[in-house]
C-alpha cells in the first residue's frame, strides 16, 4: 500500500478525531474562562443595582445574567463600572460583555468596534416623566430634567446643545423623584419602573407619569461583547427558551413592560 493510499484511508477518521479534538480544546477554553460583565455602577433598582467594588446586591440583571451564565456552568464575575466612562469601558477595561448596551447608544469611537449585541432582554419606554398635573405640560415648557449622572438624554440631545434644557443630575432615582415631588425639576427620564419603586418607598404612588407631549419611543437593553459573538447566540438562546422564566423574573421585580403606561 503507498503512503498516498495510506492517507486516503486513514483521512476521514482523521477529519473527525481533530474535529473532536478541537471542539473539546475551545469548549475548554471557555469553560475554564472567567468572564467579566461589566455593568454600571448605579442604583437603578429594580433594573440594576450595583455599586463600585459590590455585586451582592439583588436586581432583575443580576438575577438574569447570573441564571444563563449559570446555566451554562460559565465562570463570571461583576465589575461595576462609571456610568461617565460607558463609551470607553471595551477599550479601557477588560471586560467580555457589557450590560445595559443598546446600539442607540453608541458614539462614533464605537463605530470603529465590533460589537455584537443580544436579542432585547426588556422593552422599555424612553420618555418624560412628570408630575400627574403636567401629563399635558408642551414639552417646550420642559426646561429642566432630572436625570442619573452619566446617563444621556437621548431624546433631548438639541435642546441640551442649544442650551434651552437644563440637566439636574443626581447619583440616585430617589433623589431624582424627591426633585419632580417638590417641583425642584420640570420631568425626569429616568425608567417609568425605577420611579414607580421609589415613589412606593416615599408613600407616594401615583405621583409622576408619562408625559404625553413630549417624544417618547421604546428602547431595549442588550448584552453585547466584542469576543465572544457565540456566546451571544447561546444568550438567545436562553431567552428564547425560557421565556417564562424571565417573565417570572420580571413579576418579581415589578417590573412592567407596557410600552404606554398610564392612559
Amino acid at each position: 500500500m503507498t503512503k498516498v493510499m495510506f492517507l486516503r484511508k486513514i483521512s476521514p477518521f482523521f477529519s473527525i478525531l481533530m474535529f473532536f479534538v478541537l471542539s473539546h480544546g475551545v469548549s475548554s477554553a471557555v469553560e475554564n474562562n472567567e468572564f467579566v460583565i461589566g455593568v454600571e455602577a448605579v442604583n437603578y433598582y429594580p433594573l440594576i443595582d450595583f455599586t463600585l467594588n459590590d455585586s451582592t446586591k439583588d436586581s432583575y440583571t443580576k438575577e438574569l445574567l447570573t441564571r444563563f451564565f449559570n446555566s451554562k456552568n460559565y465562570e463570571f464575575r461583576f465589575l461595576a463600572l462609571p456610568i461617565k466612562r460607558f463609551d470607553k469601558w471595551y477599550v479601557e477595561e477588560e471586560i467580555d460583555f457589557k450590560y445595559p448596551d443598546n446600539p442607540r447608544w453608541r458614539t462614533k469611537k464605537d463605530d470603529l468596534l465590533k460589537i455584537v449585541f443580544s436579542d432585547p432582554t426588556i422593552k422599555l419606554i424612553a420618555g418624560s416623566y412628570v408630575l400627574k398635573k403636567n401629563r399635558m405640560l408642551p414639552k417646550d415648557k420642559i426646561k429642566k430634567l432630572g436625570t442619573i449622572l452619566g446617563f444621556i438624554p437621548t431624546l433631548w440631545f438639541d435642546e441640551v446643545a442649544s442650551g434651552e434644557l437644563r440637566l439636574i443630575e443626581e447619583s440616585s432615582p430617589f433623589g431624582i423623584v424627591k426633585h419632580v415631588l417638590y417641583g425642584n425639576v420640570d420631568a425626569t427620564n429616568i425608567d417609568e419602573n425605577v420611579i414607580r419603586y421609589n415613589l412606593k418607598l416615599l408613600g407616594q404612588p401615583d405621583k409622576i407619569v408619562l408625559n404625553r407631549e413630549a417624544k417618547r419611543e421604546v428602547f431595549s437593553y442588550q448584552l453585547s461583547t466584542m469576543k465572544y459573538p457565540e456566546i451571544i447566540d447561546e444568550f438567545n438562546v436562553f431567552m428564547k427558551n425560557n421565556k417564562q422564566i424571565i417573565d417570572k423574573i420580571k413579576k418579581k421585580y415589578g417590573i412592567d413592560e407596557g410600552f404606554i403606561s398610564n392612559e
